[in-house]
């Protein structure tokens, strides 16, 4: 139980950075096809398989 609060603790404050880059993204000027592109290439959700331990 306790992992389970841990993990979902980890994955909105991964949640949370996501949306901070994206706003500060188009806060510089950028178009959202750029955006998009970016936030894949960055995404930790590429690296770490939140799914895996959320089952």
């Amino acid at each position: 139980m306790r992992i389970s609060f841990g993990m979902a603790g980890i994955v909105r404050f991964v949640n949370r950075g996501e949306r901070a880059f994206k706003r500060a993204l188009i806060r510089e000027g950028l178009s959202q096809e750029v955006v998009e592109r970016l936030m894949e290439e960055f995404s930790l959700r590429k690296v770490f398989n939140f799914q895996r331990f959320l089952r």
